[in-house]
C-alpha cells in the first residue's frame, strides 16, 4: 500500500506544525516532490551518505531525520559538496528527505516529555514557551434533543482540545425563549407565539485559526433556523509548546542517588555533572540536545537539577554559583531516541499503511579515550 508524500506530510504537519520551529531552523521537506509515492519510510538521526545508501538498498521512498540536511540558505548546490552529493542521490532514486527538529523538540510529542515520564516527574510544564496559540471560547445554546449531535460536530473538527486532552466541554441546563415573526420557520412551536425550550448551554474552546471552519460545522448540525451563540476571546495561550520540560519527583533525592538513574534512562556509561553529591533534588528540568541557553530560565524557576547536553565551562560555573545541579549526558545520547520516537508517532498516525524502519548504524562521533 502506498500514499502520496503530500498526504504523509499533511498529517505529520497537522500533529507537529512547521510554525513551531525556531527562526533559525530548517525543518520540513528538504528534498522531494509532493507527488512522489511513499510505501516505506526510514528514520535516522542525521542525513548522511550511510543513511542514503541504506535507503537505496532497502528501496525506501522517504527518510525522516531529526537534524535537517543543513542550516544553510542555499543559493547554490554544488554536487561535489557533501550535501550536494546527498541531494543528488536522493533525487536520482526518488527518495524524499524530511526533518523534524525544533518543531518536534517543542511539541506535545517531544523527547523531553518522553524522558520526563521515564524519570517519573509529575506536574510537567514547559521551561520556556515558544508558541502562543490564541484561543476563543465558543458558547452555543442547543435543544436537549440535539446536544450530542452538535457536540460531536464541534469535536470532529477540532474544538475542545486542551493540551493532551480532547472533547473538553462544559454544559448547563436551562430554558430558552423565542418568538418567531410571520416569516419564520421555527424548529419548535409556531410563528408569532412566545415559545419556551429546554436547552443546554454548551461551552468549549477553539483555536482562533479554526474558528470559521468549526462554526460552519456547528451551524450545519444545529436544528435551529437562527442559532444563538457567543464567541469570547481568551487571553490564555497554549503554554505547553516550548523548549525544555520541568517537573517534580515524588520525594527529594540526593544528586549522588539520582545519577545512576539518569545513566540508565539515557543509556550512557559516563556523564558530566555539576553540583555537590549530597544536594537534594526535588525539581528536575530536561532539554535534549544543547539546552544551556535555558539556564537563566532554570535559575529563575529554581529548578534543582537540569539535564541537557553540550554544557560549557562558564555555564557550569554560573550554575554552581546559583546552587543548580547540571548533568551533561551529551548531545548525541540525549537525542538519539528521537529516531525511535518519530517511528512510533508515524506508526500511530498511519497504522499499517506504511512500512517503517529505523537506521541503527550511526554512533556518537565524540569518543571517550
Amino acid at each position: 500500500m502506498h500514499m502520496k508524500l503530500s498526504d504523509v506530510i499533511q498529517k505529520a504537519e497537522k500533529e507537529i506544525p512547521l510554525h513551531y520551529q525556531d527562526s533559525y531552523d530548517r525543518c520540513g521537506l528538504q528534498v522531494g516532490s509532493l507527488e512522489w509515492d511513499v510505501t516505506k519510510v526510514l528514520f535516522a538521526y542525521d542525513f548522511c551518505h550511510e543513511v542514503i545508501d541504506a535507503a537505496i538498498k532497502q528501496k525506501v521512498q522517504l527518510i525522516v531525520s531529526h537534524h535537517p540536511l543543513s542550516m544553510k540558505d542555499y543559493r547554490q548546490i554544488h554536487l561535489d559538496s557533501y550535501e550536494g552529493q546527498i541531494i543528488q542521490k536522493a533525487i536520482q532514486h526518488k527518495i524524499a528527505l524530511y526533518s523534524f527538529h525544533t518543531n518536534h523538540d517543542v511539541s506535545l510529542f517531544s523527547l523531553n516529555r518522553f524522558y520526563a515520564k521515564k524519570m517519573g516527574l509529575a506536574k510537567l510544564k514547559v521551561i520556556k514557551p515558544t508558541v502562543e496559540t490564541p484561543y476563543a471560547k465558543l458558547i452555543v445554546y442547543v435543544p436537549k434533543t440535539h446536544t450530542e449531535v452538535v457536540m460531536e460536530a464541534l469535536f470532529s473538527c477540532g474544538a475542545g482540545h486542551i493540551g493532551n486532552y480532547s472533547h473538553c466541554s462544559f454544559r448547563t441546563a436551562g430554558k430558552g425563549t423565542f418568538k418567531g415573526s410571520e416569516y419564520s420557520n421555527p424548529f419548535l412551536g409556531q410563528p408569532g407565539v412566545l415559545e419556551e425550550s429546554v436547552e443546554d448551554k454548551l461551552e468549549t474552546v477553539v483555536e482562533k485559526k479554526d474558528l470559521n471552519r468549526i462554526l460552519e460545522k456547528m451551524l450545519l448540525a444545529h436544528p435551529y433556523e437562527e442559532v444563538a451563540y457567543d464567541i469570547v476571546p481568551l487571553t490564555n495561550v497554549r503554554s505547553q509548546i516550548g523548549h525544555g520540560i520541568t517537573g517534580v519527583l515524588d520525594k527529594a533525592i540526593s544528586l549522588k542517588s539520582i545519577l545512576p538513574k539518569i545513566k540508565k534512562i539515557f543509556e550512557v556509561k559516563d556523564l558530566v555533572f555539576v553540583g555537590q553529591e549530597k544536594q537534594l533534588i526535588k525539581s528536575v528540568g530536561i532539554c535534549t540536545g544543547s539546552g544551556t541557553s535555558l539556564l537563566p530560565d532554570v535559575i529563575r524557576q529554581k529548578i534543582d537539577l537540569f539535564i541537557t547536553g553540550d554544557i560549557k565551562y562558564h555555564y557550569a560555573v554560573e550554575a554552581l554559583r546559583q546552587d543548580i545541579c547540571l548533568v551533561d549526558v551529551s548531545h548525541f545520547a540525549s537525542e538519539i531516541k528521537s529516531v525511535d520516537l518519530l517511528k512510533d508517532l508515524f506508526d500511530s498516525w498511519f497504522k499499517s499503511r506504511l512500512k517503517l524502519e529505523v537506521y541503527k548504524g550511526l554512533e556518537n562521533p565524540l569518543k571517550i579515550g
